[in-house]
């Protein structure tokens, strides 16, 4: 009973830091660039394109991805789409809350992935051999309104 108590008052405080301490640029941002490392939270949800936050990344090639399980269910993040299913790439273990899961982007293009044990939920990266040329890749691709679908 008392680790319930503490994990919920630990889960109430991160919540509270967070919406006090993240840039309203960062919170609200449909499409996120960086370098080096990116941190996509898994969340529990209902609704396909918010499952993954952020949904639609952009990153230089040789960048890596980190998953972190926010949410209260098992995931497992999968490269391909849901409704054709896994393409091969890359594949996370069960994913239990609070896990993580890394992969690193050597390739240049655009990858779909999806959560193999809930298959609605999917998000997409778009790797370039700049930030401005993956940028660029995604204004002109299918998959610049992917997370709003």
């Amino acid at each position: 009973m008392h680790k319930k108590i503490g994990m919920t008052a630990f889960v109430l405080y991160l919540v509270v830091f967070l919406v006090y301490n993240v840039d309203d640029s960062v919170a609200y941002a449909d499409v996120s660039t960086t370098t080096n490392e990116t941190t996509i939270f898994i969340t529990d949800c209902s609704t396909v394109g918010a499952c993954f936050s952020p949904c639609q990344v952009t990153l230089v090639k040789g960048d890596t991805i980190t998953w972190i399980n926010s949410g209260s269910s098992i995931h497992m993040i999968t490269s391909g789409s849901g409704q054709s299913g896994p393409d091969g790439w890359f594949a996370s273990s069960l994913i239990a809350p609070h896990g993580v899961f890394s992969h690193k982007f050597d390739r240049i293009g655009s990858f779909t992935y999806f959560d193999n044990l809930h298959p609605n939920s999917a998000g997409v990266v778009i790797v370039g051999q700049t930030k401005d040329s993956a940028q660029d890749h995604l204004q002109q691709s299918y998959f610049s309104d992917w997370c709003s679908r």
